[in-house]
């Protein structure tokens, strides 16, 4: 008998061994944060999720794609990003607080000379300034909102200064030219069809229509994107760039950056996710409720070409060469899911992209739940969904955690006025 039971025993420790060594067989998730041929980690945090990173272009494999650092919470703290074009140069570079606000923000020409310049002050732009051959131009805010903008050429010879008056519902535009004040107009708060600007300071100036009645055209259309994920963090697929210039528009795999100086909303996302480390789930909706469109009879064209041409320089100084043809009125809102400190290994990036997925459907519509090992591995990274519109409350992104979140900043952009999205401009010489 006790022979037997020895046998039993031996029988179930071998049974045991083989189960643990089975186990011990089975390849364990890496969830390590490491360096790879494009994506190098500089430094960490104690938490091991990255300090200091760099990025590299895939091609030329020499050159850098974006430098950046992170807050031990994951937020950004700065980050520089290169144009991939040629000539390779920094374009764009900021800067950003431990509770994710921005602190300035820099832009740079193709020759590395400064273009525009943003300083912030508690998360909300109070000074930004867009420097060109021409000259240089200062926007003052208040309480985040445009307040004036001040254009002085770079010959200090002229001055044109808009400010503008809320309460009133009006702007006023002074313009100087030799200390000598050759036009004082007030106009209405919001640009109008007719209103002139200063293409590559997106300076607004002078009316030469006097009252304009614009034809409206009901649209009443609207585009939505699910969220998916996309290689960088662009929202300009989701939206509309506020000033819409003449000029022919090439998207490029750059950030568009020109449209930063005037589209407040576009330049709060790509100043927030600067860098992606594996894509973000983006989505969003456009809706167009119509638009004003305005095109001159020809005895009004006819009479501004002869002021034009009896002194050029004098009309595009009081009107600048393009003026708004088409005012677009509607609403956009995006919804972005940003990740970081993701790990190394693909299949476990893989695993954690698609649990960070159905988190992001369950903070937006509840429909699903992750399980409490699914939420643990989701905390090996930073993973954030924000949700951002025209409206002033979100324009830095609101953060969504769950559905109810999420459907209270839905009603309060239904619920909101359609408000100018668009501005689309035309050349004075096509007249």
């Amino acid at each position: 008998m006790h022979k037997k039971f020895y046998l039993s025993l031996l029988l179930a420790v071998s049974v045991l061994l083989s189960s643990c060594q089975k186990d011990d067989e089975i390849p364990q998730t890496d969830y390590s944060i490491e360096s790879s041929s494009y994506f190098e980690v500089i430094s960490q945090h104690q938490n091991g999720w990255i300090k200091q990173g760099q990025q590299n272009f895939v091609y030329p494999e020499s050159q850098v794609s974006k430098e950046f650092e992170y807050y031990e919470n994951g937020y950004i703290k700065s980050a520089k990003v290169y144009a991939n074009s040629l000539p390779h140069h920094l374009y764009m570079e900021v800067s950003r607080s431990e509770d994710n606000k921005p602190i300035w923000s820099k832009y740079y020409n193709t020759g590395g000379e400064l273009w525009f310049e943003t300083e912030y002050t508690n998360g909300l732009p109070s000074v930004k300034k867009v420097y060109s051959e021409e000259g240089t131009a200062i926007q003052n805010y208040t309480n985040g909102d445009l307040s004036s903008v001040e254009f002085t050429t770079t010959d200090n010879s002229s001055t044109i200064t808009t400010t503008y008056n809320a309460a009133a519902g009006s702007r006023n535009v002074t313009i100087t030219n030799n200390d000598q004040t050759i036009l004082q107009a007030d106009y209405p708060y919001q640009e109008q069809v007719g209103a002139g600007v200063y293409m590559n300071t997106d300076v607004p100036v002078a009316n030469p229509f006097g009252d304009t009645e614009a034809n409206y055209i009901k649209k009443l259309q609207s585009s939505g994107w699910s969220p998916k994920w996309e290689n960088r963090a662009d929202p300009i697929e989701f939206m509309f760039p506020y000033r819409n210039h003449y000029e022919y528009y090439n998207q490029r795999i750059d950030f568009s950056t020109k449209f930063a100086v005037s589209t407040d909303l576009y330049q709060s996302v790509i100043e927030q996710y600067p860098v992606t480390e594996n894509g973000v789930l983006m989505g969003g909706v456009r809706y167009v409720e119509g638009y004003e469109d305005y095109f001159p009879s020809i005895e009004v064209r006819d009479s501004l070409a002869l002021v034009h041409d009896e002194n050029p320089a004098l009309y595009e100084l009081k009107y600048g060469k393009e003026y708004v043809r088409k005012v677009g009125w509607g609403k956009t809102y995006l919804v972005i899911g940003a990740i970081r400190n993701l790990p190394a290994d693909s299949n476990a990036a893989d695993k954690v992209k698609n649990i960070a997925r159905r988190r992001m459907d369950e903070v937006l519509g509840g429909n699903t739940s992750l399980t409490a090992e699914e939420q643990e591995i989701l905390n090996k990274v930073w993973f954030e969904v924000k949700f951002f519109s025209t409206l002033k409350e979100h324009r830095n992104g609101m953060v969504i955690n769950s559905a109810e979140t999420y459907n209270s900043a839905m009603e309060a952009v239904d619920n909101a006025e359609s408000s100018v999205i668009q501005l689309e401009y035309d050349l004075f010489e096509y007249l």
